[in-house]
């Protein structure tokens, strides 16, 4: 039996097709919202089930960073701190010299500008001269440096009388040279140590600074006052007596025993000397007894009949420590000529 005919004379579908049809509707495909809907599942279903190998690449990743971190940018900026601090002289002692040893004390500010405080452990550390910034071709010594505490921004570190062996006589001699006759003086220190920092692992690095501190500047300044002449001293006695001043600029004290100095002048040659006993050279200016043997017709025959002043050349001659000839200050004594102006015509004016 067919469908009623409505008012209009249409059938009408029953209620079976009614459904049919909204329900072929509701089964039309939304392809957009289907995709939607189908990745966020997928996306939920592959962590459920993958979640510990995220995990895994995750702690992977970081411990590699941290690793990194640790043996590689650590051991650079470590090695970067120790490259950037830079020692400070305060005060350096040669005493007790020997033709083969000295008794050093070295005692210096340490200035850091990092940010950390690492420990160096106890190490050798060889002493270099350098000249125009060129390491000498032999070194000077090893010290035993002590186990240093570097702190922001400055801390102490010191080789206090400790006896050290001289490598090279050549050098040694060099080095006293330039101590004694420059205004500045350049050495380094080299080795290698450990560098420890919290509870970071130990490093080992390379240690490598270079100072530049004041010398004695050729002992300019010297002079001789005082002085006295004995007219009516016994043959083989001093026949003058006075005080040297030598001015010392640096922070070196250095022990040089009993010093003869050879007196002369250009026009009648080598006219006597003079000895000064136990001579150390500290920092500041230093007043040091002074004797003298002087040819007294030469050193007459010398002076500016106007002037009264004889033009003497003073030469290191000799450095006797305990009996012993100290022949790198020798060589250095030598090496740096005096001239002085000495003021004949008063001296014997306050002899008389």
């Amino acid at each position: 039996m067919g469908s009623p005919i409505n008012e209009y004379g249409m059938r009408d579908r029953d209620n079976e097709s009614d459904k049919a049809y909204e329900a072929e509707i509701e089964n039309i495909p939304r392809p957009v919202a289907a995709r939607q809907a189908g990745f966020g599942g997928k996306a939920k279903r592959h962590c459920a089930r993958w979640w510990w190998v995220h995990l895994i690449v995750f702690c992977l990743g970081f411990l590699i960073i941290s690793l990194c971190l640790v043996y590689v940018a650590m051991p650079h900026i470590a090695n970067h701190g120790v490259k950037e601090s830079h020692l400070e002289l305060t005060e350096l002692q040669f005493l007790n010299p020997t033709p083969d040893t000295v008794v050093l004390t070295q005692k210096a500010i340490l200035h850091s500008p990092s940010i950390y405080t690492p420990t160096l452990d106890p190490f050798n550390a060889t002493l270099w001269l350098v000249t125009n910034g060129t390491f000498a071709t032999a070194p000077l010594n090893i010290l035993t440096m002590p186990r240093i505490h570097a702190l922001h921004p400055k801390s102490n570190a010191s080789v206090v009388n400790q006896e050290v062996a001289l490598l090279s006589q050549d050098q040694i001699a060099e080095y006293a040279t330039q101590v004694l006759s420059n205004k500045n003086v350049s050495t380094a220190l080299t080795g290698k140590t450990n560098l420890h920092e919290g509870h970071l692992p130990t490093l080992k690095i390379n240690y490598n600074t270079t100072l530049t501190y004041a010398g004695l500047n050729g002992l300019a300044g010297f002079n001789v006052t005082g002085a006295k002449v004995n007219f009516t001293a016994a043959t083989g006695t001093p026949n003058m007596k006075g005080f040297a001043y030598i001015p010392n600029p640096s922070v070196i004290t250095v022990a040089l025993g009993n010093v003869t100095l050879s007196l002369a002048t250009a026009k009648t040659g080598i006219l006597g000397n003079a000895t000064i006993q136990d001579m150390t050279v500290s920092p500041g200016n230093n007043t040091l007894p002074l004797t003298a043997f002087i040819n007294q017709t030469q050193i007459l025959s010398a002076m500016d009949p106007d002037s009264g002043l004889v033009d003497l050349i003073i030469t290191g001659t000799s450095s006797v420590y305990n009996g012993q000839h100290i022949v790198y200050y020798e060589k250095a004594l030598a090496s740096n000529v005096l001239h002085l102006n000495l003021n004949v015509k008063q001296i014997i004016a306050d002899s008389v």
